[in-house]
């Protein structure tokens, strides 16, 4: 009646990652860094431009395949996305990344503002929305957009779950119920601020840092990958481990960040999904 017991171990998982931070704190590179065996990377170029790579360097490019969404329908272009056979494709490509996901949730709510498919409340219209102008959107919108950003992430994740899937996100602060301030990946609206984060099993803030790198004379500014919560921002890497802790709570990264992957991250999920019970010795 709809239920399925596993009697052994599912398969081992694709990774799902998001990644989030401020502008220019190296988001893109970090995705766009993954392992060579992680396969050909599928890339939605949502931001602006973003499909020129310019954050990663040329012997990186020749693996990247970017989408570029075109025309006014942003649901329509995320959904065909989402269902692409992308094997059928390139038989090589091992790897989705989204970047920004943000853009993409931010385009379908000023899209269903503009069109004005949801008429329960009178939009604020700033000029012709369909020559230049805006409607600002009202509650029925952000509503659309919750239940759309879900059915969103539903669909590339039971479609595409034979791939690496990496959200990469923009940063926000909103105040839940008017008191806590509570940051991470920027979606519109309140209600994704939790939700969002909570179906990605690895969510990394990316910052910059201003410290003293030893051997030098000056601090410097790096960049840090943070998989660890702070009680403000949301960031978290699931793990078996209930005693040691998270060695990838706070990591510097190289301006090349492929090390990040193959030295830290690689190793620690692959050593957490390994970790087997220990015999009880107590008899």
């Amino acid at each position: 009646m709809g239920l399925r017991v596993l009697k052994q171990a599912p398969p081992v998982p694709k990774e799902r990652i998001c990644i989030y931070g401020r502008a220019g704190t190296g988001k893109s590179r970090l995705a766009l860094s993954v392992p060579a065996d992680w396969g050909k990377i599928v890339y939605y170029a949502a931001d602006l431009n973003s499909e020129q790579l310019p954050s990663i360097s040329p012997d990186k490019r020749g693996r990247v395949i970017p989408v570029i969404p075109e025309g006014d329908n942003p649901m329509v272009n995320f959904q065909q996305f989402t269902m692409m056979d992308w094997k059928a494709i390139d038989p090589e490509i091992g790897t989705i990344v989204v970047d920004t996901y943000t853009k993409v949730a931010l385009d379908t709510i000023s899209y269903a503002a503009n069109s004005q498919s949801m008429d329960r409340e009178k939009h604020y219209v700033i000029g012709d929305p369909h020559n230049g102008g805006q409607a600002i959107p009202n509650r029925g919108d952000y509503q659309a957009i919750d239940a759309l950003s879900r059915g969103y992430l539903d669909m590339i994740f039971t479609r595409q779950r034979d791939f690496h899937i990496i959200f990469v996100m923009h940063e926000d602060v909103k105040l839940i119920e008017g008191v806590q301030a509570v940051g991470g990946p920027a979606h519109p609206g309140r209600a994704m601020t939790e939700y969002l984060p909570g179906q990605f099993s690895t969510v990394i803030r990316v910052i910059r840092e201003t410290v003293l790198v030893p051997g030098n004379d000056a601090p410097e500014e790096v960049v840090v990958a943070i998989t660890e919560g702070d009680g403000k921002f949301i960031s978290k890497i699931r793990t078996s481990d209930e005693v040691a802790a998270n060695p990838l709570a706070k990591v510097f990264l190289d301006r090349n960040p492929s090390s990040y992957w193959t030295d830290k991250y690689v190793p620690y999920v692959n050593a957490q999904r390994n970790n087997q019970p220990k015999e009880n010795n107590n008899g």
